[in-house]
């Protein structure tokens, strides 16, 4: 029994309190509760970034097998390339902005995305703040 640990914090339980607890504090089973909670209201923005990486990921292996077709000949050649990718930098954006939701929907700081993405806090804040609760894609133009 002496093996019972803290399901927030990993610490071990004590003998006397480990039947029937998970936490060791108060304080830690409402802090779980909180993650849980946010983790669920995550789901869906997590669901978009799934769809824009998988649609993001076609328009890529479209490329891809663009590049090993055999060659063309003509006009039709020309910019074939480019059609393959063109949608692919605004897909990798809303990408982006579908886990930088996902992320502060499931109780990510500012800190924890810009450090995620190689930029500081007040930049991640800056660049994707302003889209919390708008769909990805939709400051775009801004």
């Amino acid at each position: 029994m002496g093996d019972a640990r803290c399901g927030w914090c990993g610490d071990p339980l004590p003998e006397s309190a480990a039947r029937g607890r998970r936490y060791c504090h108060p304080a830690h089973r409402q802090a779980a509760w909180r993650a849980r909670r946010r983790w669920r209201a995550a789901a869906e923005a997590r669901k978009e970034m799934v769809l824009v990486g998988a649609e993001l990921l076609a328009h890529v292996r479209a490329a891809a097998q663009h590049t090993d077709d055999a060659p063309w000949r003509g006009k039709a050649a020309a910019g074939r390339h480019c059609t393959a990718v063109a949608h692919v930098p605004g897909l990798a954006g809303q990408l982006v902005h579908s886990a930088v939701l996902a992320d502060r929907r499931a109780g990510a700081s500012w800190a924890q995305i810009g450090a995620g993405l190689g930029i500081s806090a007040e930049a991640a804040r800056g660049r994707y703040g302003r889209t919390r609760g708008s769909p990805p894609g939709a400051c775009e133009g801004r």
